[in-house]
């Protein structure tokens, strides 16, 4: 109603008018619009939207800045695009609503899936250690993504999630191309945020997850571990802390029986964002001072002009960076693109 008076008072100075025909004005389209939408009436609708994102543009381009910035904020001009995709109806075919609410998963909410840890891809990385079975310059991308299946049944706000994590070493400087290594990562959690004012303390985060490279014999990698992680935020910096305990396996079906001697009991992750860059900084060690191995991972993302993706840069050094490179070391770097982070 606000947005109604809004416009009548600016027609009713004579600061503007813009007319589709010799009547319709573009708060009339807009309305005509909304008119023909909460009717089904799909094509009227969009229609009616696109005269009226046109109109708004063009009182855009000649109205003060303080209309502009009403405008932007109202995005009035997106509506005609938001209207395609949320509001166009592909359940015209199906009399049932069980198929129809099917539908409408499947195009608008992608069933709730969402972005995890990092999605990336890095076309070229380089190792500086030297290894017999591979060239040292490879691509490197992971693909990470979640959902939730059970809010707050316990009610601490509590939320139950299933995750998927995949990352793969891509041998594309070989002339066959092929990959090298895969490492697949489901895991099950439940997260519980801390409702304490003034604590540093921000989620406290229990879950099984299970690692494995799909490879077989002398090849074969995998374990499953419990975990307790801990997201916590002291001014600027945010700090990942995360402890695990490995479930054991028969010595005879255990590919990687001397895993924890590498990859140790826990990591550290510090996050830092400045304006639009974020670093971050992992650590982990056996904390063996006989014979001490770990690993550190440095990251650093940034925008790339307003596309939505973000330049990514990646630097490790240490075990573990893969399975199957759990007790062997590497250091390499890669610079690529991230779609989230």
């Amino acid at each position: 109603m606000t947005t109604k008076i809004f416009f009548a008072l600016l027609f009713a100075s004579s600061t503007f008018c813009v007319v589709f025909g010799n009547e319709t004005t573009a708060i009339d389209a807009y309305e005509l619009a909304e008119k023909y939408e909460s009717e089904n009436r799909t094509n009227e609708a969009l229609f009616w939207y696109k005269k009226a994102a046109q109109s708004f543009k063009d009182l855009n381009a000649n109205s003060s800045s303080k209309l502009e910035e009403f405008l932007i904020n109202e995005r009035f001009h997106d509506k005609s695009e938001d209207f395609i995709v949320k509001k166009t109806n592909f359940t015209n075919e199906y009399e049932d609503n069980e198929t129809k609410n099917t539908v409408s998963q499947m195009i608008e909410s992608l069933f709730g899936i969402t972005t995890y840890k990092s999605n990336y891809l890095l076309p070229i990385t380089y190792d500086f250690k030297s290894h017999e079975d591979r060239k040292r310059a490879e691509t490197v991308f992971q693909i990470s993504v979640k959902k939730d299946f059970l809010k707050n049944f316990f009610g601490f706000n509590e939320v139950f999630e299933i995750a998927y994590t995949q990352r793969s070493w891509w041998q594309t400087m070989r002339q066959s191309s092929p990959f090298r290594e895969t490492n697949y990562i489901p895991e099950i959690y439940v997260s519980i945020p801390d409702a304490s004012e003034n604590s540093i303390a921000k989620i406290y985060k229990f879950g099984f997850l299970h690692e494995s490279n799909g490879q077989a014999e002398n090849n074969s990698r995998s374990w499953n571990r419990l975990y307790f992680e801990l997201f916590s935020q002291y001014k600027g910096l945010f700090v990942n802390s995360r402890v695990w305990y490995r479930l054991k396996e028969r010595a005879k079906d255990d590919d990687n029986i001397d895993v924890l001697d590498y990859m140790g009991y826990g990591d550290l992750t510090l996050i830092y964002p400045y304006k639009e860059h974020l670093f971050k900084l992992l650590m982990r060690n056996n904390l063996n001072f006989h014979d001490n191995r770990g690993a550190v991972q440095f990251d650093w993302t940034f925008p790339l002009a307003k596309s939505g993706i973000f330049g990514y840069m990646q630097y490790f050094d240490g075990y573990g960076e893969s399975l199957i490179d759990y007790n062997k070391q590497t250091r390499r770097i890669g610079v690529g693109l991230s779609i989230s982070r």
